[in-house]
């Protein structure tokens, strides 16, 4: 008579739950709601959130239940979430857990079906087999969790709050008690979101690229929220909560920045910024470092699209991949305005914009002398990293043939950032007229910035890095351009990797 060897219980739970674990009822949508704008965005009304709370009345979607795959409570809108992006994952996990189950009760099977003994040989690869199906199924549910770690982790930020800075240009307040606390569920399918969380010297220091970049950034329909760690301006308390806001001209942005463009967010409610960053990083007790970096950028749907701790985020490249414009780039945009800068800052940004079209005139027509005249004879360490590396570098005097050359270019929407009276900042967008320019659906758009520096206030602006990356809304940027005295490096992205988390 055969006998039946007792499975592990977790095995036939599993084994159960499998089953059902591939039926889970999609999430509801489609709710008509009454909305009301603001700046723009789309705010949903007390009406809506009234009907949405009674839909939901004795149901909390968001409340955690325990996982059996993963062992442990995860959101129960993350689960749906996931099910819903998700459909050949699960069937694989389901598969190797019912080969498992199949391949170590072989020899019982064998027994019972046929009526024979399993021979030793069939056993062992039976038993091979089966290990082998066991790493792959934990392979796959450790893959399944950092996904739903993930999805957790973009659906707890939806809560943070924050303020737009308001696009009045008469309002005296930038962000005043007219404009609303929005959370960023509510600036879903509106702004992309570039978080950065970090010591105060830390993000003045971070900033000034964002500072550079701040009118690209509201062309790619994003917001920067910047969260200082530390006690800077009394900001963070022991309180649940501080009601004094992030005052960001401590961290170098001017008032004239702010009221630029729509580009940088304040940020309400600190306490909860802080403490959601900080449990973004795996730590090893319970004190978070507060003297961590850590940022992160959310799209369009809420989902992330980059993260790190530690590590400085490189704007370009994340303007190049992540946030391409929203807004269309024109041949005959204008250059920043100077309305509300004092008169020296203005005398400054009009000198650093001549010596930009100085360098582009050179660029050109071809002419060697002026490219020498208007570079630095320093040095980029952008450029000396490669080289020391064995990258090759093309000297000015190949870059500038004529068949080399961006003969006809043009460049439109220029802005300056100065940082010091011997340290300043460029950006332009570049229409190279040999790939289409503008006037040709499939021509190309760049995006360029220049670093320049000088000895002393007296002396001419020098140009000392200039930097290209295509930028078009529809297309990723496959490389970028960097240039110094020696001559112009260029560099295509890799092949991205495949990662199954996310949030640093």
């Amino acid at each position: 008579m055969s006998r039946f060897f007792p499975l592990p219980k977790i095995l036939l739970v599993s084994l159960c739950i499998s089953y059902t674990s591939c039926f889970t009822a999609p999430a509801r949508s489609g709710v008509n709601t009454k909305h009301r704008q603001h700046n723009g965005l789309q705010l949903p009304s007390s009406r809506s959130n009234s009907q949405l709370a009674m839909s939901n009345n004795g149901f909390d979607i968001s409340k955690p239940t325990f996982d059996l795959f993963s062992l442990r409570s995860i959101r129960q809108d993350a689960m749906i979430s996931y099910s819903s992006r998700n459909q050949s994952e699960p069937l694989r996990i389901n598969l190797y857990l019912i080969a498992a189950v199949a391949l170590f009760s072989f020899p019982t099977l064998s027994e019972a079906v046929i009526g024979e003994q399993a021979e030793l040989p069939a056993i062992v690869a039976s038993t091979a087999a089966g290990v082998g199906a066991v790493a792959l199924f934990f392979k796959e549910c450790n893959n399944r969790l950092k996904q739903l770690m993930r999805i957790e982790k973009e659906l707890n930020a939806e809560t943070l709050s924050i303020k737009l800075a308001t696009t009045n240009k008469f309002d005296d307040v930038i962000y005043g008690r007219s404009q609303p606390v929005l959370s960023l569920k509510t600036l879903r399918g509106n702004k992309r979101i570039l978080v950065i969380c970090g010591p105060s010297e830390k993000l003045k220091e971070i900033l000034v690229p964002f500072r550079t970049f701040r009118r690209r950034i509201a062309q790619a329909g994003s917001i920067i929220a910047v969260v200082p760690t530390d006690s800077m301006g009394d900001v963070i308390d022991t309180g649940p909560t501080t009601d004094r806001p992030i005052d960001l001209t401590d961290l170098g942005v001017t008032e004239t920045e702010l009221r630029s463009c729509q580009w940088v967010g304040q940020v309400q409610d600190v306490k909860s910024w802080v403490n959601y960053c900080q449990t973004l990083t795996d730590v090893s007790n319970d004190i978070p470092n507060s003297d961590d970096l850590i940022w992160f950028g959310l799209n369009y749907n809420g989902r992330s699209f980059a993260s790190a701790s530690n590590e400085d985020p490189r704007l370009l490249e994340i303007l190049g991949q992540n946030l391409r414009p929203a807004e269309l780039l024109d041949e005959t945009d204008e250059n920043e305005g100077t309305t509300g800068m004092n008169e020296d800052y203005v005398k400054l940004t009009n000198n650093i914009l001549k010596s930009q079209q100085t360098f582009y005139k050179s660029l050109t027509e071809g002419d060697l002398n002026g490219m020498k005249s208007i570079f630095s004879s320093k040095k980029a360490e952008e450029i000396s990293e490669i080289v020391d590396t064995g990258g090759r570098i093309d000297a000015w005097e190949s870059c500038l043939v004529e068949d080399a050359r961006p003969a006809g270019m043009v460049i439109s929407g220029s802005d300056a950032l100065i940082v010091s009276p011997t340290k300043a900042f460029t950006t332009c967008i570049e229409f190279p007229a040999n790939v289409g320019g503008y006037s040709d659906p499939s021509g190309a758009t760049l995006l360029a910035n220049q670093r320049w520096g000088r000895r002393s206030p007296e002396e001419e602006w020098k140009l000392e890095y200039h930097q290209t990356i295509p930028w078009s809304p529809d297309t990723r940027a496959g490389g970028t351009l960097r240039c110094d005295s020696r001559g112009c490096v260029a560099l295509t992205r890799g092949k991205e990797k495949r990662t199954f988390g996310g949030l640093i």
